[in-house]
């Protein structure tokens, strides 16, 4: 009590300047239409800025979620362009379910990355945790970026398609030519695609995708369209250059690829192996 009494006594007369310029205020307001038109018009776009405000920083606060949100619609209509393909594979009298489509794509984001060395790798914010496991396939929204090698609980890492041991088995959608698609260092976005062989008819501007001769990547993704055809003298194969569609050096959210059926797959192929 006696220190309310102190306080009062020190800030009365400032406490009672402010109740005074209060009431008068009010009484100015309350009394004078223009002055309480001026005032509700002040009071609107103060509290329309503040509210702006808020919303824009609660938009900041969310972008993580609007993020991860927008990257697994991505993925969903990523798997049904690759279901779209598989489907369209299938003769015309065969049928394909969606729903049990060995194919789950997985939204992932990049920690690190590199494009500029002989051999390239990207490591991934997630792991096993989130269902990652080696020797998956990883693309982009435009196409391949690498193979999963090696996994944490909570992160991957990936050798990229610009690496010097890199080779996925890739076709020339317009006649199914078989090669692989390896890189030779140089210019990031052309990559070579090898062994086709030259009884096959390569045109510029052919488009090529991957072949799904393997577990990894499923048929029909694409890579990337011819950009020169040559065939050197005394060779069987051309030399073929291919322009990717989509950019190494800028990556940004990428969509793992997991087979589910994979296992059944290699665990029948390596019983037939081993019994020949």
């Amino acid at each position: 009590m006696k220190n309310a009494i102190e306080l009062l006594l020190r800030f009365g007369y400032h406490l009672l300047f402010l109740a005074m310029e209060f009431i008068c205020f009010y009484i100015i307001i309350n009394y004078n239409k223009e002055q309480k038109g001026i005032f509700l018009h002040s009071a609107n776009l103060f509290s329309s800025s503040i509210d702006s405000r808020f919303d824009k920083l609660n938009a900041y606060l969310r972008l993580d979620v609007e993020n991860d949100s927008l990257q697994k619609q991505n993925a969903r209509l990523i798997k049904k362009f690759i279901d779209y393909d598989l489907n369209s594979s299938l003769h015309d009298n065969d049928t394909l379910d969606l729903d049990s489509s060995k194919y789950q794509l997985i939204a992932v984001d990049i920690c690190n990355s590199n494009f500029r060395l002989r051999d390239n790798y990207i490591t991934l914010c997630s792991g096993s945790k989130a269902g990652l496991m080696s020797d998956m396939g990883v693309i982009s929204q435009t196409g391949l970026v690498g193979i999963i090698k090696k996994v944490s609980d909570n992160f991957s890492i990936v050798m990229s398609i610009l690496h010097s041991q890199s080779s996925i088995s890739c076709l020339i959608k317009r006649n199914n030519s078989n090669g692989m698609l390896i890189w030779k260092m140089g210019n990031p976005k052309i990559l070579n695609l090898e062994s086709i062989p030259k009884h096959k008819t390569v045109l510029v501007g052919d488009t090529v995708i991957t072949s799904g001769y393997s577990t990894i990547f499923p048929k029909g993704i694409q890579v990337g369209k011819v950009k020169t055809v040559v065939l050197e003298p005394g060779s069987n194969s051309y030399t073929i250059e291919v322009e990717l569609f989509n950019d190494p050096t800028a990556w940004d959210a990428l969509y793992v690829i997991s087979n589910r059926l994979s296992g059944e797959q290699k665990k029948l192929e390596a019983e037939v192996f081993q019994n020949e």
